[in-house]
């Protein structure tokens, strides 16, 4: 039900139930004909595109091979050429940010659920008891004996972008030039930081370490990089139910995080610090242990959601 869930929290679908059907036929037509308008400029680039436009197409012609490369449909033709359409459409749509680097990890979680919420649906519960869905390692064969077709990749490529879309819409100041939005997340969890544990902000400003070094990255990709994608998409089941989430609630999860780990930084020095919290030990969390994260983020939300700097 994830995926229903989503399209309902991100007004990508409406509650009356009784307009559901209609709406999204309605959206993945109008995306269709979006699509008539870039697909000439994408059957051949280098002829149809001005320098900007070609530079951003060859940036995300770069990127979309390099995500998750871990799961195995991430690698199908199919899968990168949904990708590279969805962010050079929506980068030309929304000029005032374009595309930035990261936005391909970004729009994995929905190709993810979305791929996952078809497969279930053309699967009997019998098969489905032996799969781990999350693991992405279905054969194409697989994928076209439950229902991944021609047809719903086009679906599955709509409601990707009209989600990304809306959650976009949310923290596209983030992405603008210079993206000041970035620059204020990051002051606003350094103040969480130090209402919650004074002495590792003192630690990390006698080590001379900046919290742009590390936490940048955790804001501009949401911890893509930090956690698997399955706990990603449980974290944005999340944020997704918190109003403005990616912008506010995201901080106090990033300050817990590193506050999860404040007894072993305090103990580093510079240099080991910053690898440290650039390749933190998480690859082994369980759903678990992120539950735990994000009730210990929740409870420091209420205490100090209200905070003058947070506004």
């Amino acid at each position: 039900m994830r995926a229903d869930a989503w399209k309902l929290l991100l007004s990508y679908t409406p509650l009356n139930i009784n307009l559901r059907e209609s709406t999204i036929k309605k959206k993945r037509l109008e995306y269709f004909d979006i699509c008539k308008i870039y697909d000439s400029l994408l059957e051949n680039p280098l002829k149809t595109m001005n320098e900007v436009d070609y530079k951003t197409f060859k940036q995300i012609s770069v990127d979309v091979p390099r995500t998750m490369p871990e799961f195995k449909i991430f690698g199908y033709e199919s899968i990168r050429k949904l990708m590279l359409r969805v962010l050079f459409i929506w980068s030309m749509r929304h000029p005032a940010s374009g595309y930035v680097q990261g936005f391909n990890d970004l729009i994995s979680p929905f190709i993810t659920v979305f791929l996952i919420a078809t497969i279930s649906k053309n699967t009997t519960e019998e098969k489905l008891k032996d799969l781990d869905l999350y693991a992405l390692d279905f054969s194409e064969e697989f994928m076209k004996e439950n229902g991944i077709n021609e047809t719903t990749i086009f679906e599955l490529e709509a409601d990707t972008y009209w989600c990304f879309s809306k959650m976009m819409d949310k923290v596209q100041s983030n992405y603008t030039n210079n993206q000041p939005g970035l620059q204020k997340m990051m002051s606003k969890m350094e103040e969480i930081i130090k209402l919650l544990d004074i002495e590792l902000v003192k630690h990390l400003q006698m080590n001379e370490v900046s919290f742009m070094q590390f936490s940048f990255r955790w804001m501009n990709c949401y911890l893509m990089r930090e956690f698997s994608l399955k706990l990603i998409i449980r974290l944005w089941d999340t944020y997704f139910s918190e109003e403005n989430a990616f912008n506010n609630f995201h901080l106090f999860v990033c300050a817990c995080l590193l506050l999860n780990f404040g007894d072993k930084i305090k103990k580093l020095e510079f240099q080991e610090t910053i690898m440290f919290l650039q390749n933190l030990p998480t690859s082994a969390w369980s759903l678990a242990d992120l539950d735990m994260l994000i009730a210990k983020s929740y409870q420091a939300s209420v205490l100090y959601g209200n905070c003058s700097f947070l506004k």
